[in-house]
């Protein structure tokens, strides 16, 4: 429930509304108002130069918190209207007629009155000093989150940019040596994937000729394997100067152009695939066969096409291969 504002003084006042609003519903969560006031910005130049002078007053007729606006601060406006909001809560329930002295001095002189005052002036500006805090400390959560969501960020890119190192080593089970199936060929891993509980999706292996990056686990055969802690960025020494190829690269390179070893048709598709096709069609349950490597008889084909794709890799990065330029 928000209060009306009215601004017959014709000041820009736009950046302290939003306070009157936010400051009002905070005294109606702690209050309850059973009807919300008009506040009314006025204007009074003659008044403006009494040190003495009005600052707000409230008009139990019409409900209505007039604000004196010229020349103050936006804080000491909002103090002057958590002050009358407790005068307008105690015309709701009742309390602000009292009866006796209303004139000059009636503080003073009117004991029902002082009571009065002196609740509008200790309720209203701890209230109001409540409002205050409260919104200073959503401000500062909401600016940690920011900057937490920031700083992540940034380590993000600082990470994938070698510029930030990891610091916690997490203890796993590594390749040492691994073969990759589609081709035969043997290698090192040089770095892998490496999750807080030590599992590994892929690594990238530097072989004779070519890194391979990110080849999936299921891909490789590891030959040789121990258990050690590392930094999940940490890489091993390897040849910077070698191409490198991603396992896409790698697998159309090792796709050969014949034989259509399951009769599908299918000459592009990799000898794994098309034996484990044939495989399934024939019902081949013998368990010493490891249909998912290359024969021995089609490596060098393999190799072949790897070579050239290499050399395309290696001409297209402008980079040396086997120690010379590709043209």
């Amino acid at each position: 429930m928000s209060c009306k504002i009215k601004n017959p003084s014709n000041i820009d006042l736009s950046s302290l509304e939003p306070h009157v609003q936010g400051m009002y519903d905070y005294f109606n969560q702690k209050i309850g108002f059973q009807k919300p006031p008009v506040m009314v910005f006025d204007s009074d130049p003659s008044n403006q130069s009494k040190v003495l002078g009005k600052t707000a007053y409230y008009d139990p007729q019409s409900l209505e918190v007039h604000v004196f606006v010229d020349g103050r601060h936006p804080k000491d406006m909002l103090r002057s209207i958590a002050h009358e909001l407790i005068h307008h809560q105690q015309n709701l329930e009742g309390r602000l007629d009292v009866g006796g002295y209303m004139g000059e001095g009636y503080y003073l002189k009117n004991e029902e009155m002082k009571k009065l005052e002196q609740e509008a002036m200790l309720r209203g500006n701890a209230l109001m000093r409540e409002y205050e805090d409260n919104l200073k400390l959503e401000e500062k959560n909401k600016m940690s989150l920011k900057e937490w969501k920031n700083n992540e960020l940034n380590k993000q890119l600082l990470k994938k940019f070698g510029i930030l190192k990891e610091e916690k080593e997490i203890t796993h089970m590594c390749a040492l040596e691994v073969t990759h199936k589609a081709s035969g060929m043997t290698g090192h891993p040089i770095r892998h994937t490496l999750s807080e509980s030590g599992d590994i999706s892929h690594y990238t292996v530097e072989f004779e000729n070519m890194i391979i990056e990110n080849i999936a686990v299921e891909n490789l055969d590891i030959v040789q394997q121990e258990e050690h802690s590392h930094k999940r960025d940490d890489e091993k020494d390897h040849d910077k100067e070698k191409p490198i190829m991603s396992e896409d690269e790698l697998e159309e390179a090792a796709k050969p152009d014949f034989p259509d070893v399951d009769g599908d048709g299918d000459k592009e598709e990799p000898i794994s695939k098309a034996q484990q096709d044939k495989k399934e069609k024939e019902g081949d349950d013998k368990e010493d066969k490891d249909l998912s490597k290359v024969p021995p008889q089609l490596r060098k084909h393999v190799a072949k096409k790897l070579e050239e794709s290499i050399k395309r890799v290696a001409q297209a990065k402008n980079i040396t291969y086997k120690g010379k330029k590709i043209n």
